[in-house]
C-alpha cells in the first residue's frame, strides 16, 4: 500500500497512473503491476513483434480475467526465468461460458495475432473463460529475476512488492 504522500512523490517523479492498476483502500492508494509468465517461445515472439495478443484460456475465471484494462503495464516474465520485457495493454476482450465451437471461432479469428500452436488450442478445447490482451509499446529490458511462488501463470503485485521481490 502506498500513502498519499508517497503517491504524490511518485507522480512528481514521472510515474503515470496509466502504468498501474490503481485501487483505494481506506484512503491509501495501491499501485498494482501485472506480471505475465510466458513460455520462452511465446515471449520471444512478443519481443520480436510477431505476437501482439496474449490469450489466456481457463476452465475457471483466473487472473487476469476481468482484472486488466487498457493502459495498464504488464511485465513479461519467462517461465522459470527472468522478467525480460514490459508492455502496455492496448485493448482487452473477455469471453465466458465458452464452448469448443466458440473457442474454434476465437482460434480462427485471432490466431494470426496470438500465434498459438495447434497443441495450445487442442489442450484448451474445454475451457470456459478467455482473456485476450492486445499489447503495445513492448520494450526489451535488462533481465532481472523475481521471486514467485506456486504455479500461477499471471500475477498482480503491489508496486512496492516488485522492488522487494527482485533477486
Amino acid at each position: 500500500m502506498v500513502s498519499a504522500s508517497t503517491f504524490y512523490n511518485l507522480f512528481v517523479a514521472g510515474v503515470k497512473l496509466a502504468d498501474f492498476s490503481v485501487g483505494l483502500n481506506r484512503g491509501s492508494i495501491i499501485l498494482q503491476i501485472h506480471i505475465a509468465i510466458l513460455k520462452r517461445g511465446y515471449l520471444n515472439l512478443i519481443v520480436q513483434g510477431h505476437k501482439s495478443v496474449e490469450c489466456r484460456l481457463t476452465r475457471i475465471p483466473c487472473l487476469p480475467f476481468r482484472r486488466i484494462a487498457p493502459g495498464e503495464k504488464v511485465l513479461l516474465k519467462e517461465s522459470a526465468g527472468p522478467v525480460r520485457a514490459e508492455a502496455v495493454v492496448k485493448n482487452v476482450l473477455f469471453f465466458e461460458n465458452l464452448t469448443p465451437a466458440a473457442i474454434k471461432k476465437i482460434h480462427r479469428k485471432y490466431n494470426n495475432l496470438i500465434m498459438g500452436a495447434d497443441d495450445f488450442w487442442q489442450a484448451r478445447q474445454n475451457c470456459r473463460f478467455c482473456t485476450l490482451i492486445w499489447l503495445e509499446k513492448v520494450e526489451k529490458i535488462t533481465p532481472y529475476r523475481l521471486k514467485t511462488r506456486g504455479m500461477q501463470a499471471w500475477l498482480i503485485r503491489e508496486e512496492h512488492d516488485i522492488t522487494s521481490l527482485k533477486i
